[in-house]
């Protein structure tokens, strides 16, 4: 199930490094950057192809603004709490990571007090793999003022 959310995840963003602007999840009123995390939403969902269990992915209407009627978020479309995934959602299990430009931090989003998305969550930190810290070793570092005198060739 990890390899085929993985595989997804690099098929939709090979390089790590796009972003969807959209809602924070908590603050809905303010706008951050949506990572394009294509299953991170729906983690721990998955269905079975030939007897092999693969991941839940969210199709493209996840990353817009409003919900379509007679349409769904994700893949396998599992109401929750009679309610299916909404745009920019999470279901139980899952999380999103975006960048807030108030912040000017990456974070996560999880529900709260869900349990299995923080223990994964612990454990990606802990690893200190994936693709979020492929993400923070892409970024370059703040530019520092440049000292002493500007040399003229």
């Amino acid at each position: 199930m990890t390899l085929s959310h993985e595989a997804l995840e690099l098929i939709g963003d090979p390089m790590v490094n796009l972003l969807v602007q959209g809602p924070h999840p908590a603050e809905p009123a303010a706008t951050v950057f949506h990572w394009f995390e294509m299953c991170d939403a729906v983690q721990s969902e998955t269905y079975q192809i030939d007897g092999v269990e693969v991941s839940n992915f969210v199709l493209p209407l996840y990353f817009t603004g409003g919900d379509e009627p007679g349409s769904r978020n994700d893949f396998l479309g599992k109401p929750h709490t009679g309610k299916t995934l909404r745009s920019f959602g999470v279901n139980p299990g899952g999380y999103v990571g975006f960048f807030d430009p108030r912040s000017n931090q990456h974070e996560t989003f999880s529900r709260t007090g869900d349990k299995l998305a923080a223990k994964r969550l612990q454990i990606k930190g802990r690893v200190g793999s994936g693709r979020g810290n492929a993400r923070k070793a892409s970024l370059a570092p703040p530019h520092a003022p440049a000292r002493g005198k500007a040399v003229k060739n």
